[in-house]
């Protein structure tokens, strides 16, 4: 298994957090505009965040290419989750306002049965490959 690949297709959701973030950044500058903090700001933080560990584990396995093969699984299972999370999250920021409970309640579902697979998955792996060190 390439950990390129995984690499390739995380660069653009790499790209929408950050492209987030920084038009956030100029909102929350502006004091002409003091209106709340949206919605889709805690999504995007959720997948920021499944983002970083997931790059977290790829680069523990890159250091360590024998036990890629023991996890191919598990990191598939962790890259649909985010994909999944990332499709929903960009369907809620531009589909209509009446879809909105709908993604809302598909991206809970994601966020607490598949997006802890990658925490679990990351603590798996320190244990496993600190447990081989000593």
């Amino acid at each position: 298994m390439n950990l390129n690949n995984f690499v390739e297709t995380n660069k653009e959701i790499i790209n929408f957090v950050s492209e987030w973030n920084a038009d956030e950044n100029v909102r929350q500058s502006s004091h002409l505009n003091s209106s709340p903090i949206k919605l889709e700001t805690k999504y995007i933080g959720t997948l920021d965040y499944a983002t970083a560990k997931f790059n977290t584990i790829l680069l523990r396995l890159a250091e360590y290419p024998l036990t890629i093969d023991e996890h191919t699984t598990e990191l598939l299972d962790c890259q649909s989750a985010i994909q999944h999370f990332y499709k929903n999250t960009k369907r809620l920021i531009t589909w209509p306002r009446i879809t909105h409970p709908i993604l809302q309640w598909n991206l809970h579902g994601i966020g607490t049965r598949q997006i802890p697979r990658i925490k679990k998955l990351l603590n798996k792996l320190i244990t496993n490959i600190d447990g081989r060190e000593t």
